[in-house]
């Protein structure tokens, strides 16, 4: 079939907050062809922060007004009618909650193509609210049904597959990067450095002998981009930083991410108060670009992963990682980095120490190798030139 007028789209998606699936979508909003695709948002809940930097690019959100954990029949009236209404080619759904109901509404109104897009891996279902559990499992029942499902690594298509997973169509399309928007900046480091107050309380005093890899201001700083949440593991960071703590006293531990902050009094009780000057706790934010850029070493400490935009984003600013290997993890890193097993602190502590001990030549020249692994591989114009040829290919069956 050939369409004169714009392919329309409309993504669904559970929430607009700071996310990976969050992320992705402002990501190929930003980059497809308004010539030959239109596009429209519809959130489940009121949209987060992420809602208007959608609205800037001149692109409708809507939303369905539901709340966390709740429910309500009236939802799946309203989408029906906006499906309606709006008449879109394609529905694009993005994580459970919103792969359901999108199925659910497009179904019922007879409106659009159905594409699911997943992805995690290893989730631990019992960890995450029961709604959730519910809705996977409706999902996995229901997954003959959409036209093509999209996982953003192979190893999120393998999980959902022995999850029981039965897709007409899987594609894998990965997480893409924008290499001008992430790239190298040594100013973010002495910018993050004056903020966290470390050239103040741990200065090396002038003509101190420097030992070997050190960087020139006398500080390594490794972090972790990680909204609270239990797949992402923060207690397994935090035994590997202390382990690390016992062996050398340069380093400073930078956690970013919603609900990574002081205030959050599960997370602060696991950091012992011998160390506490070492952590610093900055919560969700929106520098990641110049977070990513200012550390040293990348770390992901994450048992169920499917693509993690932290890590590709840490290497597209020359930064070396140690991942877990979970998801795609490894795939992404590749003789750039280190990968070790998920919840084991004492592999994680060994692999950022043999990164530290490392020249400053080697490790810019790992850097500069992760950078490049990104832009050859992974990056933005590629994949959302992915998710084009897709489009393109549905709505004109």
């Amino acid at each position: 079939m050939r369409y004169e007028q714009p392919i329309s789209i409309l993504h669904l998606i559970t929430t607009l907050d700071i996310g990976g699936a969050e992320m992705m979508l402002w990501k190929l909003l930003s980059r497809m062809d308004f010539h030959r695709f239109s596009s429209q948002v519809v959130c489940v809940i009121p949209p987060g922060p992420l809602g208007e930097k959608i609205r800037a690019l001149g692109i409708e959100v809507r939303h369905l007004g539901l709340h966390r954990g709740r429910f309500e029949p009236r939802a799946l009236v309203s989408l029906i009618a906006m499906l309606r209404e709006l008449r879109p080619d394609i529905v694009q759904t993005w994580l459970y909650h919103a792969d359901l109901l999108g199925l659910l509404a497009a179904k019922t109104a007879r409106r659009g193509k159905v594409v699911w897009n997943i992805r995690g891996s290893n989730r631990d279902l019992s960890q995450y609210r029961r709604l959730t559990g519910t809705t996977v499992r409706l999902c996995t029942k229901l997954s003959r049904f959409p036209d093509v499902i999209i996982a953003n690594s192979r190893q999120a298509r393998d999980f959902h597959i022995a999850l029981g997973y039965k897709a007409r169509e899987w594609e894998v399309i990965p997480n893409g990067f924008d290499l001008e928007q992430f790239k190298p900046n040594e100013k973010a480091r002495l910018n993050l450095l004056e903020e966290l107050g470390v050239c103040e309380n741990w200065g090396i005093a002038k003509g101190k002998k420097q030992r070997e890899g050190r960087n020139k201001d006398g500080f390594f700083l490794i972090g972790l981009i990680a909204r609270y949440d239990p797949i992402k593991d923060h207690p397994s960071f935090i035994n590997a930083a202390c382990l690390l703590l016992q062996k050398r006293r340069d380093v400073h531990f930078v956690l970013v991410g919603r609900d990574v902050t002081w205030e959050n009094k599960a997370l602060a009780k696991q950091i012992p108060h011998i160390w506490k000057d070492h952590f610093h706790l900055l919560g969700e934010r929106n520098d990641i670009p110049k977070i990513a850029a200012a550390i040293d070493i990348a770390s992901l400490t994450s048992y169920g992963e499917g693509f993690p935009n932290a890590i590709g984003e840490a290497m597209a600013c020359g930064i070396p990682c140690v991942v877990t290997d979970v998801g795609d993890s490894a795939r992404i890193v590749g003789e750039t980095g280190k990968v070790v097993p998920p919840r084991n602190p004492t592999a994680l502590a060994g692999s950022i120490l043999e990164l530290l001990e490392l020249s400053s030549e080697e490790r810019r020249k790992l850097g500069r190798q992760a950078r490049e692994r990104i832009r050859h591989h992974y990056s933005l114009d590629r994949i959302v030139g992915e998710y084009e040829k897709l489009y393109h290919e549905l709505a004109s069956r």
